[in-house]
């Protein structure tokens, strides 16, 4: 486990799991929302996001913290992990979080996020729309087709991630 993704949908755990797993394997951790949002929410362009992950990638050792199932990076970064870690939490698990994320961080800049963008609104319908339709089934076949190669490692509640967390000390 020395270059791994953290896919999954918004507020599922991505973040706090990725930053355990630097400080367990002393492994840079990178947020792709860091790199994408700019100011005023402002997205990066695509050329720019692609390019930032590539130099990541050229290193020995990465964990990129983040979705983005719809950019062209993110086979890109199947392709160059060696380690897959999907997300796959029940949506009432998703919402809670998201809710709670809401609460936690209202009116402040998360540490994982880019542009100085600070937490607003309670019911981001865009984000809501998104988990609710998030495109498990098309995830699993794509980490089928390349499950022969790489480490894939589903988690479908806190119960499965404590397991895993706990096989690693």
């Amino acid at each position: 486990m020395k270059k791994i993704i953290i896919i999954g949908c918004p507020s599922s755990g991505k973040t706090t799991l990725a930053n355990r797993l630097g400080s367990f394997f002393n492994i840079p951790v990178h947020h792709l929302d860091k790199i994408f949002w700019k100011d005023n929410w402002m997205p990066s362009h695509q050329e720019e996001f692609i390019k930032i992950q590539n130099e990541i990638m050229t290193n020995d050792t990465w964990i990129i913290d983040g979705d983005f199932i719809k950019s062209k990076s993110f086979n890109m970064r199947l392709n160059a992990a060696d380690t897959i870690i999907f997300f796959h939490f029940s949506k009432l698990t998703i919402f809670y979080r998201n809710a709670k994320r809401y609460f936690q961080n209202f009116n402040k800049v998360r540490p994982d996020m880019g542009g100085n963008n600070k937490q607003k609104h309670p019911l981001n319908w865009g984000v809501i729309k998104f988990a609710w339709n998030y495109p498990n089934e098309q995830i699993y076949e794509k980490l089928k087709n390349i499950s022969k190669d790489k480490k894939v490692i589903i988690l479908r509640n806190k119960r499965e991630e404590n397991y895993f967390l706990k096989t690693l000390s």
